[in-house]
């Protein structure tokens, strides 16, 4: 079969349905706020913010204004946060599409407040606390004064107050726990002042898999609902990968015993082999130590074919000698199943001694996303504009 692409990624959108409807059950009464930062971590913002939409989230959270206009764009209209920081010439846009954005101190809140006075406006706003991240937020003995600050402006309306926790692994973490208590804390000092509080929200991935209590009235996980959790949470929760990344074999080369390949010759064959060439590179998120690891394979017919000689920008090269049958245009898998032999994001970060995260979000622009849905959803039957694939 001849392939459209030269390397993509397969995008399952019923899987990640299904991994919302986990996180909701462990929820309970707390609302999900998806987080879709860095593109979804490289799976696609646009498609996976309307399929949220369709799913009735009440909100999501990205990580810039960029990111929050790109969904805007695409026709989101579920209320967008911003959780990272923003600067003076993004403020325009964000008051224009009703996007609101984290406080993250004093002389920032009146920035803002006086800001969207000048405009006429009302700017949605969340306080940042830092209960132990510390990276963005007030610290907790300041909260109440900027929660004052927040209230006194006519420019400004408080949506919420939230946090963001460090450990990943969680609840597990006693540090955890001492940034529960912080931040529960602080939030009874705000109410106590008389402030309203609409929204209290501070579980990620991490602490809602692994038993936050009280969760609040929002939770904000991210790759959770991609099918991904850190080692210590994977085991109690039934989650599906939402994403396989695959490219076509482009060329096949037979060498010699004491071939020298790739660049500096760091893999030489020790018998004459097959090698297979794959149009996937670093510059598309085949990290670089996968060829200098020894350890690194990707999947074709079902079986484990080793990387070999080091990653280039555009190209990797694998050893397929003892696969019969093997031709050009044939799939290689270098994330996801292929017959019963399974390569997960976890096991190519555990090789290229990095996290998972990273390796999704390296993705690059060259990789198409082709998506597939077999929910029956209003996205199935509504009409839409075409979106880019990445």
């Amino acid at each position: 079969m001849r392939r459209r692409h030269r390397a993509w990624a397969r995008i399952d959108l019923t899987a990640f349905r299904e991994n919302l409807a986990v996180a909701r059950a462990l929820a309970g009464s707390a609302r999900v706020w998806p987080v879709l930062k860095a593109n979804a971590y490289g799976h696609g913002a646009r498609r996976l913010a309307l399929a949220c939409a369709d799913e009735g989230v009440e909100r999501i959270g990205v990580g810039d204004s960029g990111e929050a206009l790109e969904l805007r764009e695409a026709g989101v209209r579920v209320p967008l946060l911003v959780l990272g920081a923003v600067i003076d010439a993004e403020l325009p846009a964000l008051l224009r599409h009703d996007i609101e954005v984290g406080v993250h101190s004093e002389g920032r809140a009146r920035a803002l407040g006086a800001f969207a006075r000048k405009q006429g406006r009302l700017l949605g706003v969340h306080l940042k606390i830092d209960t132990g991240m510390t990276r963005l937020g007030v610290l907790p003995e300041a909260a109440l004064r900027v929660a004052r600050t927040i209230a006194s402006e006519p420019g400004l309306s408080l949506r919420g107050v939230m946090t963001h926790f460090a450990a990943r692994d969680g609840m597990q973490s006693g540090r955890s726990l001492e940034q529960q208590q912080s931040f529960q804390s602080t939030i009874t000092q705000i109410r106590a002042a008389g402030i309203e509080v609409p929204a209290v929200h501070g579980a990620n991935s991490a602490a809602l898999f692994s038993g936050l209590r009280p969760l609040g009235d929002a939770v904000r996980p991210g790759i959770a609902l991609l099918g991904i959790l850190p080692h210590e949470l994977t085991a109690a929760h039934t989650l599906r990968p939402v994403l396989s990344l695959h490219a076509q074999i482009v060329f096949l080369k037979d060498i010699p015993a004491g071939q020298a390949v790739g660049y500096d010759g760091q893999w030489i064959a020790s018998r004459p082999t097959r090698l297979a060439t794959l149009p996937i590179g670093y510059a598309d998120g085949v990290p670089y130590r996968l060829g200098t690891s020894g350890q690194a394979s990707v999947l074709v017919h079902g079986r484990h074919c080793p990387i070999v000689g080091a990653i280039s920008m555009d190209y990797c090269t694998i050893d397929v000698g003892h696969v019969p049958g093997i031709k050009v245009g044939d799939t290689a898998t270098i994330i996801g199943q292929d017959g019963n032999e399974c390569l997960g994001a976890q096991k190519i970060a555990d090789v290229a001694g990095t996290i998972p995260y990273e390796v999704t979000c390296s993705i690059g622009a060259r990789v198409q996303r082709v998506y597939h849905d077999t929910a029956s959803s209003p996205a199935d039957n509504r009409t839409r504009a075409p979106l880019p694939a990445y």
